[in-house]
């Protein structure tokens, strides 16, 4: 996944990483309470090349999926102050995991040089599969910084992005205010061959989901539990009709926290099960049903062109 190399011709370092999107298929929300959570790291990642030179800024330029232009900056490197870009959001992001790099890591960024970085998205950054966790994680190797320290330095929210991005195969993930813990698991074949995945096109902003989750009810610890189990049961699953009496349940059990109706409302027609992913209200859904490739057909009826056979997205 990670690795250096060095252009014998002109004595110049270069870096490259590659860290994976991700997809949390139980647990949202309660995993930032501490609940199990069960999450796929997809095909589709981010890499991310560093070259050398002289100078004394850093130039960043990130294409998207289809080899375009999504984001460049430069960033002076004596007080980091941005010099040039096309969005000024994301420019502000790369300064802020830059210095807190540097806060991490003295030596990151300590000789004088100039840096160019050069990403590549391998999927739609409107899909929500982790734009953000991809570059923290390769930005963080490149730092020889832990991903998470970096993580919760600079954001909100559970990390168990980070480690999906780090994972090689599926992953339960759980942390708590003293622990963090994940382990790479053999997902059940009959999720990977029955659960669909598609776009609504309407993609949520997760660090609002998340400070909105952390104004909301307090979770009891009841329902920490049953989400627990919920995340073992599907991870374990040996039918359809059990699968799908889990994700029923589980966008229950969600419901009763979130002041949103369950995606399955929107598709009262559909014959199998479905459930949110990720922030409510957007992004992505998931549908079970005995044959996938009846799920397809029905989401085109519906206009979703963009859907995914999870066997065919997930990383294992």
């Amino acid at each position: 996944m990670f690795g250096f190399c060095k252009s014998l011709k002109s004595g110049v370092i270069a870096f490259k990483t590659r860290s994976n999107g991700k997809l949390l298929l139980t647990g949202e929300y309660f995993v930032l309470e501490g609940a199990l959570a069960l999450s796929a790291p997809l095909k589709w990642g981010q890499t991310m090349k560093v070259t050398e030179s002289s100078g004394s800024d850093l130039r960043w330029v990130t294409l998207d999926h289809e080899g375009k232009k999504w984001f460049e900056c430069i960033l002076n490197l004596i007080d980091f102050s941005i010099e040039k870009t096309n969005d000024e959001e994301k420019a502000k992001f790369i300064q802020q995991l830059v210095t807190s790099l540097i806060q991490l890591n003295s030596d990151f960024l300590s000789k004088w040089k100039k840096y160019k970085v050069d990403c590549v998205l391998e999927f739609n950054p409107a899909w929500g599969f982790g734009s953000s966790s991809t570059l923290i994680t390769n930005l963080a190797t490149w730092a020889e910084v832990s991903p998470f320290e970096l993580f919760f330095e600079t954001q909100v929210g559970s990390g168990f992005d980070i480690a999906s991005a780090m994972a090689d195969a599926p992953i339960l993930y759980q942390k708590d205010d003293e622990s963090l813990t994940f382990e790479e698991i053999d997902l059940s074949q009959v999720v990977i061959d029955h659960s669909v995945v598609f776009y609504r096109g309407n993609k949520v902003n997760s660090h609002g989901a998340v400070e909105k989750w952390k104004m909301g009810k307090k979770v009891k610890s009841v329902d920490i539990d049953q989400m627990n189990s919920l995340s073992n049961a599907i991870t374990n699953c040996n039918s359809v009709s059990t699968y799908q009496d889990a994700v029923k349940e589980h966008e229950l059990l969600v419901k009763k926290y979130i002041d949103v109706d369950c995606i399955q409302s929107q598709f009262s027609d559909y014959e199998g099960t479905m459930k949110s992913l990720g922030a409510w209200g957007g992004d992505f859904g998931l549908a079970v049903h005995e044959d996938a490739d009846y799920t397809l057909q029905y989401l085109k009826t519906k206009g979703i062109d963009t859907a995914f056979k999870l066997g065919d997205i997930l990383l294992t």
